[in-house]
């Protein structure tokens, strides 16, 4: 970081204004600092609540929401009106409930907050990664010198981050931490200053800013939508869902067609699909997410809808891993199978005294672990609906809880 040199005043008066924190701003701010947040000023990222606040304390929940919101702001340029709504019993912050309404934060539960707890810079990262979401913006995959990998504390970070903190690093949005005598530690863990979370949030507005889709904001008039087709139009497979194998075989592949035999046709009747899921936090709430999955172009339609089910489930599910086509054996390779949170869901092989042997993943301890799927839960109420099975139920000689396939294989 460039630093300011400090001039001498040569007047008392003078002298004594640069002891006046200015309104609105924080107080105590590192020379190493001081540019990050002046930019962090001018770009209207400050928040009033930082007034005379300390820069070297950590930051609040509370007050990062305010962060993050001027964050939204900055990079859509789009008006944000506030909610005179209530959803929690210990925070009225207007800037807490717009944030939590926009799906940039989720509380604790049972109506609480938190607002004067300190976050994780993880969850920082997950905010951030919540404002992309919530401006339509798809950040680019950089493959360059920063990356998560090259931290010897990688690994520590939790599932429900690893996206989010992969995305910061890639852009240089998150640094590493620098201890004397240790190697540069990425602390997902670890709390952040106030001055560092201003420092973050100006990198992250210059980086995305503009890049906002129209299509997302709020504000904008709402476009009928086009006319349902009717129930009996052939095109629209969720009216008409397959039943039979044969059904289901015109449908992945038309008429008389047969599964895909080698890795380049695979692929060119692949899609992109991009669906919301539930990201489990450290303190057990949940965060809004989005999880992209390459599937089978022809049933596409049936993923979203099953994704749109278990996102809007009382479960409020939590997906960490989810993995569809990748070309080797089974239906994966032909984008009609796909793999759930595969640590805790695990595939195993049944032994003679019923027993199973773990072969992918550690365990499957539904109840236990929230990250194992249930049967009859919403995830696989979801699947099981729209006409696939699980391999938590579909087979004698093994279990695969993380699987489920359009034609049970």
């Amino acid at each position: 970081m460039p630093r300011f040199p400090f001039r001498r005043a040569g007047a008392l008066a003078l002298l004594l204004t640069l002891f006046i924190p200015e309104a609105g701003a924080l107080s105590g701010v590192s020379n190493w600092a001081q540019a990050g947040v002046n930019a962090a000023k001018s770009a209207g990222l400050e928040p009033a609540a930082f007034a005379s606040l300390p820069a070297k304390s950590p930051v609040t929940r509370a007050e990062f929401c305010s962060v993050a919101l001027n964050a939204y702001k900055a990079v859509t340029g789009w008006e944000v009106k506030p909610s005179s709504s209530k959803p929690f019993n210990d925070c009225d912050s207007a800037d807490v409930v717009t944030a939590y309404e926009l799906g940039l934060v989720n509380g604790r539960g049972n109506g609480v907050f938190d607002p004067k707890a300190t976050i994780q810079r993880q969850d920082l990262c997950v905010m951030l990664y919540n404002v992309l979401d919530a401006a339509g913006i798809r950040a680019k995959a950089i493959a360059g010198d920063a990356a998560v990998e090259d931290y010897p504390d990688a690994s520590t970070i939790r599932g429900y981050a690893v996206d989010a903190m992969v995305t910061m690093v890639d852009h240089k949005i998150v640094n590493g931490v620098a201890a004397a005598g240790k190697p540069t530690q990425l602390s997902p863990s670890g709390t952040a200053t106030r001055e560092q979370a201003l420092i973050m949030a100006s990198r992250f507005t210059d980086t995305f800013e503009g890049q906002a889709d129209p299509e997302y904001d709020p504000n904008k008039a709402e476009i009928p939508d086009e006319p349902e087709p009717e129930p009996d139009d052939p095109g629209n497979v969720l009216d008409n869902l397959p039943k039979t194998k044969e059904e289901k075989m015109e449908l992945v592949y038309g008429k008389g067609g047969e599964k895909y035999q080698s890795a380049e046709e695979a692929k060119a009747n692949m899609t992109e699909i991009s669906v919301k899921v539930w990201r489990l936090q450290p303190d057990g709430s949940k965060l809004t997410g989005t999880a992209y999955l390459i599937v089978n172009k022809n049933l596409a339609p049936i993923y979203e809808a099953v994704f749109d089910e278990i996102y809007r489930g009382k479960e409020q599910f939590p997906i960490k891993d989810a993995g569809c086509y990748a070309w080797r054996t089974g239906e994966h390779s032909q984008g009609t199978a796909i793999d759930l949170n595969w640590e805790e869901n695990m595939e195993a092989t049944i032994n003679a005294d019923g027993t199973l042997t773990p072969t992918t993943g550690t365990h499957w301890t539904p109840g236990e672990d929230p990250y194992s799927i249930p049967e009859g839960g919403d995830v696989y109420n979801a699947f099981t609906k729209y006409g696939f099975l699980w391999g938590g139920n579909a087979w004698r000689s093994k279990r695969d809880y993380m699987h489920f396939s359009y034609f049970g294989t």
